[in-house]
C-alpha cells in the first residue's frame, strides 16, 4: 500500500502527446512521442514513437510503434 504522503502529493500525468527526450538538447522533431486516438496512426512521428489505439478490437491492433519510418502493430496476443 502506498504511503499517505505519496497518495496525497502524486499528480496525474495528462497531456496531448508526451515527448520522451534522451538528452536535454535533443531537437523536438527527433523526440519520440506517446499518443493515443481512435483508428490507425497516420502522423509522421519520429522513430521510437508509441501509439495507443483507443478503439482496437483485439490485442493485435491496440499498440503501434514507429519503426524505420512506418507504423508497426505490436502483437500483444
Amino acid at each position: 500500500m502506498a504511503s499517505k504522503f505519496a497518495f496525497r502529493y502524486r499528480k496525474p500525468v495528462a497531456a496531448v502527446g508526451v515527448g520522451v527526450r534522451s538528452t536535454a538538447t535533443q531537437y523536438d522533431d527527433a523526440v519520440p512521442t506517446i499518443t493515443s486516438s481512435a483508428g490507425v496512426p497516420t502522423a509522421a512521428e519520429p522513430n521510437g514513437s508509441i501509439f495507443l489505439r483507443t478503439n482496437a478490437t483485439g490485442a493485435d491492433a491496440a499498440l503501434y510503434m514507429r519503426i524505420a519510418g512506418s507504423w508497426v502493430a505490436i502483437d500483444g496476443s
